[in-house]
């Protein structure tokens, strides 16, 4: 069964358009499960919003799918499905190697977008079918190559890297500052350890759904009560919010909340703003002593990569694909592989049994072993050949023959993709 990939990125939509479908993946996957596909894994980051499913036929699952991602979504962003880009077969392949890669990224060659492809298919693992779960690890395998064969992530680049370097860029280093932090994530996780790195010297962490203490118990962080935000807000240098989907009404930082805690005579406070659905009020852009930098601001100030290193990434990637598929063509002969192994094993095992009667347990044992071991040397070319058919469009005529020789019908159907 083929593999197709659909969906949104942020090259295609504004980002609030992507936090839209983000805020519909539970209805999303519950309109998916109710679909009957064979399998689907959903990729779901600040990023992009994309759906790698399979199915019998192309055109029946692509419309099963993209009317099942309408229908959970709310009636004003049901156009959105409009919007998809579609990836079938080896353009699929190619594209999930891509942004698994880094190579598809709001900053190309981000750090954390392997973790969130592992994350998809970690999280979509009973719903994801055979076929995709050797996809995704195909894409694993190949984005860990580009990471450590190449330059592109070299730096260690993420989009926290970079919101973090305007800051230091328009305000002052991070170093020595106190720095709060929104949200206890994953994302939070990856900012954590970037303000570390940057020498922060204070940092502490509110969470809106209270699990600030349970966060702090692993990171080097001081918790912030649940009803001290205004003061933390207050005593900070700088403002990083990545609650993601902790919060579950409105923005967690207001306008009116920067407004009380910060006084007019304050020092400006850089807000770095993170979060897809978007953590701060956007009216907070107007308050004098805050300089408000979002998700949108920060893809603006991406680097672009060297071109060396882009077409080093590619070239492993094209390799990635052209394995994946080798591999993946060569599995379509399973059933004629397993029918001829079958047909043969009847034949050594009913000798087997004969053996049993007549000799003593050491002597059939070592009839078995001998049978056994010419079996599986008789049938490796055969198999392989099958293999090698199969990757070049002619293992129909394979199947034929063996069912012309020795009656032996292929059986096909979902056991050749599992």
């Amino acid at each position: 069964m083929p593999v197709t990939a659909i969906g949104l990125s942020h090259h295609l939509v504004p980002l609030e358009d992507l936090a839209r479908l983000s805020e519909a993946s539970t209805p999303v996957i519950e309109a998916l499960d109710a679909a009957g596909l064979p399998g689907f894994v959903l990729l779901n980051t600040c990023n992009r919003f994309e759906l790698y499913f399979e199915s019998e036929a192309f055109h029946a699952g692509l419309e099963t799918v993209l009317g099942s991602v309408r229908d959970a979504l709310p009636e004003p962003h049901r156009n959105l499905v409009n919007e998809f880009e579609v990836y079938a077969g080896q353009a699929a392949v190619q594209h999930l190697l891509e942004v698994a890669s880094g190579l598809d990224s709001m900053v190309v060659g981000e750090a954390e977008i392997i973790g969130q492809v592992r994350e998809a298919l970690r999280a979509s693992d009973t719903r994801a079918s055979a076929a995709l779960h050797r996809l995704f690890h195909a894409a694993l395998t190949t984005a860990k190559a580009v990471s450590s064969e190449t330059d592109l992530g070299a730096a260690g680049r993420s989009i926290a890297r970079v919101g973090l370097a305007l800051v230091e860029q328009r305000h002052f280093p991070v170093a020595g500052r106190r720095a709060l932090v929104i949200g206890t994530g994953s994302y939070a996780r990856v900012v954590t350890a970037t303000l570390e790195r940057l020498g922060c010297a204070d940092i502490r962490v509110y969470s809106p759904s209270g699990r600030a203490e349970r966060f702090a118990a692993t990171h080097p962080v001081q918790a912030v009560p649940v009803d001290e935000l205004a003061a933390a807000v207050g005593s900070a240098d700088l403002l990083v919010t990545c609650s993601g989907g902790e919060r579950t009404t409105g923005p967690v930082v207001t306008a009116g909340l920067l407004a009380t805690a910060r006084q007019p005579d304050a020092a400006l406070l850089p807000v770095l703003d993170l979060s897809l659905s978007g953590d701060v009020e956007p009216a907070a852009q107007v308050l004098v002593n805050v300089d408000l930098i979002d998700l949108e601001e920060v893809g603006a100030h991406a680097p672009s990569e060297q071109t060396a290193a882009v077409l080093a990434a590619r070239d492993l990637v094209a390799r990635g694909v052209e394995t994946y598929l080798h591999l993946e063509q060569g599995r379509q002969a399973t059933p004629a592989v397993t029918a001829i192994r079958a047909h043969v094993s009847q034949f050594i095992e009913r000798e087997i049994e004969t053996a049993n009667r007549r000799y003593d347990a050491e002597t059939a044992a070592a009839v078995a072993h001998s049978l056994r071991r010419v079996s599986n040397a008789l049938l490796h070319t055969p198999s392989l050949r099958a293999a090698e058919l199969a990757r070049t469009g002619e293992l129909a005529d394979y199947s034929h023959a063996l069912h012309t020789l020795f009656g032996i019908d292929i059986e096909t159907g979902v056991e050749a993709q599992a």
